[in-house]
């Protein structure tokens, strides 16, 4: 009965932050594009009108039409169908990268917090020196290192941005472990894994995720950018900063294929900012008084 009663109370909670955020048109618009983001995501390969690898010479260079409604490319590929599929590698990018990145805050941060002082201090000592890191001259060697692809691409964002959600976190726990809750917790003798789970954990995933919402587009310009150079996702898989780069040889005639890939950037950079800024408003008890 306890449980079915969080469960109740947990949906709830949730179907008000969806109502809130819908309520204004900044927040229905990034709902709106972040929906679409993900959906397309995961449908790419099967909505697509056409092969998005395939070559036709002969179709190279188009316009849009009803039979190309983004053109084509320098080879014929249809650039709608690439665009599709670009993003399923985005989402993928982001979700995977930005997943195991919270994963290893969460627990490195909530460790940092809950150990001794020496630990703490040794976890602070790492988490600055690995953000201290330019992150592209970072990328830059792993890519030497290990060669481009979209694994590497995740490991360089894990590595990057993992630092702040462990300090993030480790805030977090600091300023929640003095609670009389927790203290009552921990004189009743529960063990350290439960009330960081039961009491600690659903605290902090608030705040973390705000911060996750915005990493989100960062993470999709880090992968374009380096596709854009050529040291991201290797031809011939499609994203959308391997289409920028085909595109940019013919920016002067051809502008609808820089356009067509230029555009998702900037709505997702837009729509996971403002989703960022509106869970932010909803979620944090001061900025909501």
């Amino acid at each position: 009965m306890a449980q079915r009663t969080n469960k109740h109370t947990g949906l709830t909670r949730v179907r008000n932050v969806i109502r809130k955020l819908c309520s204004t048109p900044l927040g229905l618009f990034s709902v709106i594009i972040v929906t679409a983001f993900f959906v397309v995501g995961i449908t790419g390969d099967w909505i697509a009108p056409y092969d998005p690898i395939k070559l036709d010479i002969r179709a190279k260079l188009q316009g849009p039409s009803s039979a190309h409604w983004l053109g084509t490319d320098q080879v014929g590929r249809d650039v709608f169908s690439r665009l599709l599929v670009g993003t399923k590698v985005a989402s993928y990018l982001a979700v995977t990268a930005v997943s195991i990145s919270l994963a290893i805050g969460i627990f490195l941060g909530m460790i940092a917090a809950f150990t001794s002082r020496w630990i703490d201090w040794s976890m602070l000592l790492i988490f600055d020196t690995v953000r201290s890191f330019p992150t592209l001259m970072f990328a830059l060697a792993v890519i030497a290192l290990f060669g481009p692809s979209i694994n590497t691409i995740i490991g360089i964002v894990v590595i990057s941005t993992f630092p702040s959600y462990a300090r993030l976190v480790r805030t977090q726990v600091l300023s929640l472990r003095s609670m009389e809750y927790i203290e009552a917790q921990r004189a009743m003798g529960t063990r350290l894994p439960r009330i960081l789970m039961r009491h600690i954990f659903p605290n902090v995933i608030g705040p973390v995720m705000i911060v996750a919402s915005m990493d989100i587009p960062l993470v999709i310009g880090v992968e374009a950018g380096l596709s854009f150079l050529g040291l991201g996702v290797r031809p011939p898989t499609p994203s959308w900063g391997t289409i920028l780069n085909d595109g940019f040889s013919f920016i002067r005639n051809t502008p609808w294929i820089v356009i067509s890939a230029g555009l998702p950037l900037i709505l997702t950079t837009v729509a996971f900012t403002t989703l960022g800024e509106r869970l932010r408003d909803i979620l944090d008890p001061k900025l909501r008084r």
